[in-house]
């Protein structure tokens, strides 16, 4: 039984190996997880329960500002690439730990996917 701290299991990851897969893909990989983050941040943000605290509003701008950005970045070709597009987005798994039911406790689950995809793309 889950409690409502405890974040929603993913069903097993059957994506491929990642030594099989190119930078393209990796970085694919990496932005499709930030994009997913992006959507469920921003629609904490558009939610009629929003209150616009130091702290959430800190998150919501760090989160945003950063997916953004890594929009920005080239596309890599190399596995150090690849790595320096992950450690653009990691301010993002430094910001959202579990908390609060609802809304927040989605984006953490999927900021922890996002973590998972940059520990095996890296």
């Amino acid at each position: 039984m889950r409690d409502a701290d405890t974040p929603p299991q993913d069903p097993a990851d059957d994506r491929s190996h990642s030594a099989a897969l190119t930078p393209q893909q990796r970085a694919d990989l990496i932005r499709a997880a930030a994009a997913e983050v992006r959507d469920r941040v921003q629609a904490w943000r558009d939610n009629p329960n929003w209150r616009n605290t130091p702290a959430n509003s800190h998150r919501y701008e760090t989160t945003i500002g950063v997916i953004d950005a890594l929009g920005q970045l080239p596309a890599p070709d190399t596995k150090e690439a690849v790595a320096s597009l992950a450690d653009a987005v990691r301010p993002v798994i430094v910001e959202w730990r579990p908390s609060r039911p609802g809304p927040e406790q989605a984006i953490y689950a999927a900021v922890e996917r996002l973590r998972r995809t940059i520990d095996t793309s890296t």
